[in-house]
C-alpha cells in the first residue's frame, strides 16, 4: 500500500491529468493491462509492445492511475496521470523507497531448476509464524520484483523473493532492493533452460552466486548439497553456509524418501540433532530439495522445525507446476509452465512411478542453442522408460520421440502443437489414464492441460 505523494516524490514525476484526492492510495502495480486489478497503478513500460498504447484499456479495467513517459490521449477525467523520465526507474524507485519504509527481513531464492516451488514452500513454513509477502506467479526480474514489493504492507513481517537471471549483476541488482538475510540455492544443471542466452553454465553458476554474495556476515547462504556446482559455491559468501539435501555430509539431510507418485511426498528431516517427519502434497523425490530449503530458511528466521514442517502440508502448488489435476476420468500432471533438460526429466521421473497407463506429452525445449540435439536424445531415451504413450509436439520434439522409438518404445506420435494434441488426445486417451504435458512456455501446452480437464469429453 502506498500513497500518490510517495509514488510523486520517489520517481520525481509529475501529474499531468486528473484530479486527486488528498487521501489517494494504491495497493498495488501491474504493467499488464488484462490482469490489473482495482486500485492498482499501471506502468507504461517498454518491452515486446509500448505500455502507453494499453494505458486506456488499463484504467478501464480498474487502474487508478498510470505511470507514464508522454502523454495519453483519450483517458477519462478520474484517471490520474504522472509523467516521468521512465516508467521502469520509476517503478523501481517508489520499491526501494517502500522497502526502505518496512526493513522486514527477506529469503531470496534462486537456481536454474525449482526456484517457484521453492518460494511457495519457504512462504508455506514461514506462515506457521509470520505474514509473508511472496512474489507473484514468477515475477523474479527487474519488473516483477520490485512490483512485489509495491504490495509490502505495515503488517507484512517476512518476504521471500525469486530472483532470476540472464546478464551478468542482474541478480546484485536485485539484491540491492531485496536486502536478503536467507539466500537459497537450488539446482544448476548442465544442461540449463535458456542456456543460449548466457555464454557458459559456469557463467550461469557465478550469476547466481550473486545471491549469497550479497549476504550478509550473519546470514544463512542454504545451499543444495546434492548438486555439485551449487555447493561449490559456498565460498562466495561470508554468510553461514548450511548445506540441505540428501548426500551424507549435508547438516539439513533428508533420509527415508517416499515419493508416491501424483499422492506426494514423504520423508524425515533431519537438522541440528532434531528429527522431523515431513509430508508434502507435491510429486517427485525431487520435491524434497524445495521442503528441505524452507526447513532451513524457516530455522534461520526461528520458526521451530515441527512447525515449519506441518506448515509444509499446506504449501500452495503453483499453477502448472507439476500440478496434479483431475478430470473427465483422466489424472494430468500439468507441468506446463515451462521445460528444460533437468525439470522434464524430472517430471517424467513421476510418471514411471505411476501404475496405471502412462501418457507423456512433451514439447519442444527451446534456447537450449548447441545443448538441443542432445538434450531432446536424452528425454526420448528416459521417456522410452517411462511413459506408455509418448506425444510429441513440435518439431524439436521430433528428436525425442525418434531416440524414444530406437529404444523400444511403440505407440509414439508427433503434433505441430498442442491444438493437435488434443484431438490426438481425445481419440487415444483411455478412462483412467495418467498424462503428463510438459513444453516450453511459448508452445502454450498450459491450454491443452486446462482442456483435458475441462468440458472437453474424451
Amino acid at each position: 500500500m502506498f500513497t500518490l505523494d510517495d509514488l510523486v516524490d520517489a520517481s520525481g514525476g509529475q501529474i499531468i491529468h486528473g484530479h486527486p484526492r488528498g487521501d489517494e492510495r494504491y495497493s498495488g502495480g501491474t504493467f499488464d493491462s488484462r490482469i490489473v486489478r482495482a486500485g492498482e497503478v499501471f506502468f507504461a513500460l517498454r518491452d515486446q509492445r509500448d505500455g502507453h498504447d494499453f494505458v486506456a484499456d488499463a484504467i478501464a479495467h480498474g487502474a487508478r492511475a498510470a505511470v507514464v513517459e508522454r502523454p495519453v490521449p483519450g483517458l477519462s477525467e478520474d484517471a490520474i496521470v504522472i509523467q516521468v523520465a521512465s516508467p521502469l526507474r520509476a517503478l523501481r524507485q517508489l520499491a526501494d523507497r517502500l522497502r526502505d519504509r518496512h526493513p522486514i527481513p527477506a529469503v531470496g531464492i534462486t537456481g536454474n531448476v525449482g526456484k517457484t516451488t521453492t518460494k511457495e514452500a519457504v512462504a508455506a513454513a514461514l506462515g506457521a509464524r509470520y505474514r509473508v509477502l511472496k512474489t507473484a506467479a514468477s515475477f523474479n526480474n527487474e519488473i516483477g520484483v520490485p512490483l512485489t514489493f509495491l504490495s509490502l504492507e505495515a503488517s507484512h513481517e517476512v518476504a521471500v523473493i525469486e530472483m532470476g537471471f540472464y546478464v551478468p549483476g542482474e541478480i546484485a541488482d536485485l539484491c540491492a532492493l531485496v536486502r536478503p538475510r536467507v539466500g537459497i540455492i537450488t539446482r544448476i544443471p548442465e544442461r540449463p533452460v535458456h542456456f543460449s542466452r548466457t555464454p557458459s553454465v559456469e557463467a550461469i553458476a557465478s550469476g547466481k552466486a550473486e545471491l549469497i554474495a550479497a549476504l550478509p556476515a550473519d546470514g544463512v547462504a542454504l545451499l543444495n548439497a546434492d548438486d555439485p556446482r551449487v555447493r561449490a559455491l559456498a565460498p562466495r559468501t561470508k554468510a553461514r553456509v548450511v548445506l540441505f539435501g540428501e548426500s551424507a555430509d549435508a547438516q539439513l539431510r533428508a533420509v527415508d524418501v517416499d515419493a508416491r507418485g501424483v499422492e506426494g511426498l514423504r520423508f524425515i528431516a533431519l537438522y541440528e540433532g532434531e528429527r522431523v517427519g515431513v509430508s508434502l502434497p507435491l510429486p517427485g523425490r525431487h520435491s524434497a530439495v524445495a521442503a528441505l530449503a524452507a526447513l532451513g530458511a524457516a530455522g534461520a528466521l526461528g520458526v521451530p522445525l515441527d512447525e515449519a514442517a506441518v506448515a509444509l502440508a499446506t504449501i500452495e502448488q503453483p499453477r502448472h507446476r507439476m500440478e496434479v489435476r483431475r478430470g473427465d476420468g483422466l489424472t494430468v500432471i500439468d507441468d506446463s509452465y515451462n521445460a528444460s533438460p533437468a525439470a522434464v526429466l524430472a517430471a517424467l521421473a513421476v510418471l514411471r512411478e505411476v501404475s496405471a497407463r502412462r501418457v507423456a506429452v512433451i514439447g519442444d525445449m527451446l534456447e537450449l542453442g548447441a545443448m538441443s540435439a542432445d538434450a531432446h536424445e536424452e528425454v526420448g531415451r528416459e521417456a522410452a522408460r517411462s511413459a506408455d504413450v509418448l506425444v510429441g509436439v513440435g518439431e524439436l520434439a521430433r528428436t525425442a520421440v525418434e531416440t524414444a522409438k530406437g529404444a523400444g518404445l511403440r505407440d509414439t506420435h508427433v503434433v505441430a502443437d498442442g491444438a493437435e494434441a488434443l484431438v490426438l488426445l481425445k481419440r487415444i486417451a483411455r478412462p483412467g489414464d495418467v498424462i503428463l504435458v510438459k513444453g516450453s512456455h511459448s508452445l502454450a501446452l498450459d491450454r491443452l492441460a486446462d482442456a483435458l480437464v475441462g468440458p472437453v469429453k474424451v
